[in-house]
């Protein structure tokens, strides 16, 4: 059998005294906790008008956001409303069809929103290759080429202006 052996080792009275001491003594969270609640007491003006501060702040913030959210709402719905036009023409040949779906994407390039307008353009390079002007036609493809920072729209300007290219070789 196993024994144990459970020493009993007296404290003296003098360090039983300094442990209870250390142990009713406020740690370092309930000590920082009080220094914050008496500095707010003492500057309770200066702490609010620094919570309005930061509440004005967030919300304008919140309201910025809200805004350009509602922005890029709109140029997306822009953007729909020209690419319907588009399939239109493309289904029926409807020339009115063709001439919303270009004011459409000439209004989303003027709104300076950058995936979008790159899209925008493109429908744009389309269409004015449609309509036989391909000299605009290349210059916006160029242009998308230079601006966009995405691949797939890169891509697309580039397949549009080598296939422009090759039709006014034949």
């Amino acid at each position: 059998m196993l024994t144990c052996i459970i020493l009993y080792v007296e404290i003296p009275d003098m360090a039983k005294n300094k442990l209870k001491q250390d142990i009713k003594k406020p740690d370092i969270v309930i000590r920082t906790f009080t220094y914050i609640i008496r500095q707010v007491r003492e500057n309770l003006k200066l702490c609010i008008a620094g919570f309005v501060g930061i509440l004005v702040i967030c919300l304008c913030i919140f309201a910025y956001m809200l805004y350009e959210k509602k922005q890029d709402d709109k140029v997306q719905y822009m953007l729909s409303q020209g690419i319907q036009g588009f399939a239109e023409f493309s289904a029926t040949g409807n020339e009115e069809a063709l001439k919303k779906a270009e004011d459409a994407m000439n209004n989303v390039v003027n709104e300076k929103r950058k995936k979008t307008q790159s899209i925008a353009k493109l429908y744009l390079g389309k269409i004015y290759y449609i309509k036989g002007n391909t000299e605009e036609s290349k210059k916006i493809y160029k242009e998308v080429q230079n601006e966009s920072n995405e691949p797939v729209i890169k891509m697309l300007s580039e397949r549009a202006l080598s296939y422009i290219e090759n039709k006014q070789k034949r």
